[in-house]
């Protein structure tokens, strides 16, 4: 049933039209506007500002900006004058303040001109003053109107009339912008016969007959059981909301039909979303399973329907099976390069770990190993004072393996010694090799003995392992990152697949609902 809402006019306009669309918007009720006036001066007229346009009795629509235009009285009659051929061009100032030069051809369809806004009038013989050319236009056809009759002038289908005016009585609604109003009547004419007030009655007792009808059919829909035979969760969720929508309150999910069951016969309707004996149940049945299949055709190898959740979508946008299934293909196609570089990413991540790992595990080596070296023998001086060296062992790095044998047998004094050539370590990974049990022992200050060339690459290998291990940490803080957002695009993408099965689920058992709708007596509005 219609709501009508009372627009009270004293003053001034209650509230833009932008206002009025959005309460009418908001509303759940089918709102409409009625405009109640003291008076047509300045009740009426303020809303002039805003260039509403008309409607009158007679279906004639045309934009008013001007109050001369509306009268408080009745025309009691005003025959058709058509301009003549003589009249070729007129001077005037259209609703947006601008002075046009225009031909009768040219004056926009359903303009209404205020007379007084006409500047000049240009005919065939001379152009002249409006007033003095409407005095002699009148004469020259016995004076069937008088001048004062005449408040603008009119472009019709067939050219332009004068016009003598809009009473107020022959307004039967009035449009700003997108919001209609759909009544306009005066306060102290509330009378049965006034013929605004009349209009307004007949309308309201229509209103009511269609609610009272509608209540009627309501309360017989209420009534009746709706079994459904769906297999999937969702689709039986959605049938319900939908029919609950029309009215269908009674669902109820079946799995099988008892014997008593198909024997009887009563309002019920059963809904058969699959196979179910439906040859045998004498009650009001509607097969709609080979029609489902087709509604599922498109969704297979896209989504589970097991997996499919209700979304909040009041309103679906209807949606074509060619545009959805290009759609689907496309939103697959995005899915799959994300599952891909989701994938790349987590190798990667696995091999950056596993770097980060290593090079972790030698950081507390690398630096042990160079404040051992800063604390090293230089092999000079090892070999000056070899005889009077005595420590239980020492290591010796340097390149050249007969150098090193040189030196080890100088050193007599010297049960345990170890060469290592320091230059086969050449990446900083590589120090994992020396970081073992047998050289533990002799990393330890004063026990290296090591050439120039030796320390400085040892002393570079091992800053560099250092700088390498806090690079590393940050690379799989980045790659972390990197797959956050792969997933974090998947599960939107994810989102989107839902949302759009759902979407088509439910834009495509409304139109099987909207076309099957006389099988449940639903009202043709009901469903669009």
């Amino acid at each position: 049933m219609a709501l009508f809402s009372f627009l009270f006019q004293k003053s001034g306009l209650p509230g833009s039209s932008l206002l009025l669309q959005e309460v009418q918007n908001n509303s759940r009720k089918n709102l409409r506007f009625v405009l109640s006036i003291d008076e047509i001066n300045p009740g009426l007229t303020i809303l002039l500002k805003l260039q509403p346009v008309f409607e009158l009795v007679n279906k004639m629509r045309f934009k008013i900006s001007d109050p001369d235009l509306l009268l408080t009285h009745h025309i009691r009659s005003f025959p058709r004058i058509r301009l003549g051929n003589d009249f070729r061009t007129l001077e005037y100032t259209d609703n947006s303040g601008t002075l046009v030069r225009q031909s009768p051809s040219e004056v926009p369809l359903n303009t209404l001109i205020p007379f007084k806004n006409i500047q000049k009038i240009e005919t065939r013989k001379a152009g002249t003053a409006p007033e003095k050319w409407l005095n002699n236009f009148l004469l020259e056809r016995d004076s069937v109107a008088h001048p004062d009759q005449v408040v603008g002038i009119l472009r019709e289908t067939k050219g332009c009339y004068l016009f003598p005016g809009i009473p107020f009585n022959s307004i039967l609604s009035l449009k700003i912008d997108k919001t209609k109003i759909e009544h306009v009547i005066r306060l102290d004419e509330c009378s049965i016969k006034n013929p605004p007030f009349k209009r307004f009655i007949e309308n309201m007792e229509q209103e009511h007959r269609l609610w009272l009808s509608a209540d009627k059919e309501r309360a017989k829909r209420a009534s009746v059981h709706i079994h459904c035979s769906g297999k999937y969760p969702i689709i039986n969720t959605l049938m319900q909301k939908l029919l609950k929508e029309i009215g269908y309150n009674n669902f109820k999910l079946i799995s099988e039909i008892k014997n008593e069951e198909l024997k009887q016969k009563n309002p019920d309707i059963y809904l058969k979303l699959n196979n179910f004996p439906a040859n045998k149940i004498r009650q009001k049945h509607i097969d709609w399973s080979k029609d489902l299949n087709q509604i599922l055709e498109p969704l297979n190898h896209f989504i589970f329907l097991s997996d499919l959740k209700m979304e909040n979508i009041s309103a679906a946008l209807p949606i074509h099976k060619i545009e959805f299934e290009e759609f689907r293909d496309n939103l697959l196609k995005e899915i799959k390069d994300a599952e891909t570089k989701n994938q790349q990413a987590q190798s990667d991540q696995m091999l950056h770990t596993q770097e980060r790992n290593i090079l972790k595990k030698i950081t507390p080596f690398s630096r042990k190993l160079l404040e051992v070296l800063s604390a090293s023998r230089t092999w000079e001086s090892a070999v000056e004072l070899a005889s009077k060296i005595k420590q239980p062992r020492a290591i010796l790095f340097c390149e050249n393996e007969n150098v090193a044998a040189e030196l080890n047998l100088s050193l007599t004094e010297v049960p345990r010694k170890l060469w290592i050539n320091p230059f086969k370590f050449q990446h900083a990974e590589d120090l994992t090799q020396l970081n073992s049990k047998m050289t533990h022992s002799y990393i330890k200050p004063g026990i290296i003995i090591i050439s120039a060339s030796a320390r400085t690459h040892l002393e570079n290998l091992c800053r560099k392992a250092l700088l390498e291990s806090k690079q590393a940490e940050t690379v799989l803080h980045e790659q972390k990152l990197h797959i956050k957002k792969i997933k974090a695009n998947l599960e939107l993408l994810q989102n989107k697949k839902n949302k759009s099965a759902f979407r088509w689920l439910h834009v495509s058992l409304k139109q099987l609902l909207y076309r099957d709708r006389h099988l449940f007596q639903i009202p043709q509005g009901k469903t669009e």
